[in-house]
């Protein structure tokens, strides 16, 4: 009898786009024998789990988290294998588990996926298949393959999100993950593949397309430090094609942020003419010079303040990420932060603020969040109050210990 395989993903919402990913590849390969199965909470993980082994079934355990979320999945992954140990492959990837490979197969992974994990996950599925034993321990990701090698969702297992435009990042932003998971050149789906992916979505009855790109002004760049208008309007204007007159296209808001210098009337032109969205998502992270340098942002306060301004005076309102107790950071520092904050409210825009937490394999892991003073708190908590902010930023706080 040929070998089965359940592929058993917890999918919460926060994780879910990697997943999506990662079935779509396994749909791409034309494995047979192959079944992802959808947990959203442990309970039901263990229950999916438990019936797949009853079945006789190959089963791997598919875990992906955050940094946030590293306590949590490290009490999960010890019931996990208290309960499966030997019977089930415990295999973790994401974000925190490449960034901290030996600290997770402590916790009691049977293996870690560092990096990009859709070649990975379709190897071991062929490998198990075909009655191989399954590896174990860190298994480095394929480094900068092509985004059209594989679709960032599936049909088969009805498993939709985001298409992502664009893996990578040149700016090195010191708190940032993102370069050292997918290095610092920016790799671009092609604009064929992207609007043969939006008409599978349109065809599904799917009609708002929503980009995952770490800045989607830079679409098509070849070194991301620049927009090139023409591949933006190619971009969009294709896609309204692939999705209809009644499809929506979300661009530049989440989970496609843009940065502040690359916000210019040619950019706003095209997101106003083809886009959907009336809100922008612009990252600022500081409004202290010394700290925009000291984390290698690339970008001036200046920058952000034209940013905003042009994007109001575009019709769009405005969502403003800043980052507080960066490590270094003074109370002189916060200070700016706020004036910069007070001066953006003022202009119409939202604040969406954050707490530092270290992150690893960043140039700041392992650094100290910076102490938030009492006034900064204060200060936080009325503009929160007031609607003018949002964000995570104590529990971030209390996570990080800063």
């Amino acid at each position: 009898m040929r070998t089965r395989l359940d592929i058993v993903f917890l999918y919460l919402r926060e994780n879910r786009s990697g997943f999506n990913a990662l079935a779509g590849a396994l749909e791409s390969s034309g494995l047979e024998g192959v079944e992802v199965l959808l947990a959203e909470d442990e309970n039901s993980l263990m229950e999916t789990v438990r019936s797949s082994l009853e079945k006789g079934r190959r089963t791997v355990i598919g875990l992906s988290f955050f940094t946030c979320q590293s306590g949590r999945f490290a009490g999960l992954i010890a019931r996990l294998r208290g309960r499966f140990s030997g019977k089930a492959l415990i295999l973790a990837g994401g974000p925190h588990p490449s960034g901290a490979p030996d600290e997770v197969l402590a916790m009691g992974a049977d293996a870690v996926v560092k990096g990009e994990g859709e070649a990975v996950l379709t190897g071991l599925a062929r490998d198990i298949l075909d009655g191989k034993r399954p590896g174990s321990g860190i298994i480095s990701g394929q480094a900068g393959q092509g985004l059209d090698a594989f679709p960032p969702f599936s049909l088969r297992w009805r498993m939709f999100g985001y298409i992502e435009i664009t893996r990578g990042c040149p700016f090195l932003c010191s708190y940032c993950q993102t370069p050292r998971l997918f290095g610092a050149r920016q790799r671009h789906r092609s604009l064929e593949n992207i609007f043969s992916l939006a008409a599978r979505m349109r065809a599904e009855g799917l009609r708002d397309i929503r980009f995952l790109s770490p800045d989607a002004f830079a679409y098509g760049s070849e070194n991301g430090r620049a927009p090139v208008p023409e591949k933006l309007e190619a971009l969009l204007k294709g896609t309204r094609e692939a999705v209809g007159a009644d499809g929506k296209i979300f661009f530049g808001t989440f989970p496609s942020e843009v940065r502040p210098e690359h916000v210019d009337r040619d950019t706003l032109s095209l997101t106003r003419r083809y886009a959907a969205n009336k809100r922008l998502v612009i990252g600022a992270q500081s409004g202290s010079p010394r700290m925009l340098e000291a984390i290698k942002r690339g970008h001036t306060v200046e920058d952000v303040y034209r940013a905003v301004g042009l994007a109001a005076g575009a019709g769009f309102e405005t969502d403003v990420d800043f980052i507080f107790g960066l490590p270094g950071e003074t109370e002189t520092d916060a200070e700016l932060t706020l004036k910069v904050i007070a001066d953006l409210t003022g202009m119409g825009a939202r604040i969406h603020a954050h707490t530092f937490m270290p992150l690893p394999q960043t140039a700041f892991a392992g650094k100290v969040p910076a102490p938030l003073s009492a006034r900064t708190e204060k200060a936080l908590r009325t503009i929160c109050s007031r609607g003018q902010a949002f964000g995570q930023w104590e529990k971030q706080r209390l996570i990080s210990g800063g």
